[in-house]
C-alpha cells in the first residue's frame, strides 16, 4: 500500500458502520454525500462516534445541501451513522499511513524538540 490511498464507504439507511484503518493508517474523512432519495426534502444527520463520543459533523438535504465538506483525522477505530431512513450516505477522503516518528520530546545536538499532533474527534 502506497502512503496515501483512496478511502470511502457507504453508509446504508438504518445502519451503522465500523471503521478501522489498522495500526499502521489513519482515515482522513473529506467529504460526506447523501444518496439518491424518492421523497421531496429530506435532512439527514451524519455522525461519526469514537469510544462513547458521538458528534454531529453536519446535516444534508436533498434540496439544498447533498454534500458536505469536512476535515476530520481518525487514528483508531470509529463508527458512522445517520438519520436517513430511505437514502444512503457516501463518505469518502484519504487512508494515509502513519509516520515514524521518534519518541517525544527527542533531542537532536542541544535541542530539543516536541511535536503536537492533528486534533482528532477523540479531542473534542
Amino acid at each position: 500500500m502506497s502512503s496515501m490511498e483512496f478511502w470511502g464507504v457507504e453508509v446504508k439507511p438504518g445502519q451503522t458502520l465500523s471503521c478501522d484503518s489498522g495500526k499502521e493508517f489513519m482515515v482522513h474523512l473529506s467529504q460526506a454525500a447523501l444518496g439518491e432519495t424518492n421523497k421531496g426534502s429530506v435532512s439527514v444527520v451524519v455522525s461519526p462516534k469514537v469510544d462513547d463520543n458521538k458528534v454531529v459533523i453536519g446535516t444534508l438535504s436533498s434540496e439544498t445541501c447533498p454534500q458536505i465538506l469536512c476535515d476530520l483525522i481518525f487514528e483508531k477505530e470509529f463508527e458512522l451513522s445517520h438519520s436517513s431512513e430511505t437514502a444512503s450516505v457516501f463518505v469518502c477522503g484519504n487512508k494515509v499511513a502513519v509516520p515514524d516518528l521518534p519518541e517525544y520530546p527527542f533531542n537532536i545536538g542541544a535541542h530539543s524538540y516536541t511535536f503536537f499532533s492533528t486534533m482528532s474527534i477523540r479531542d473534542i
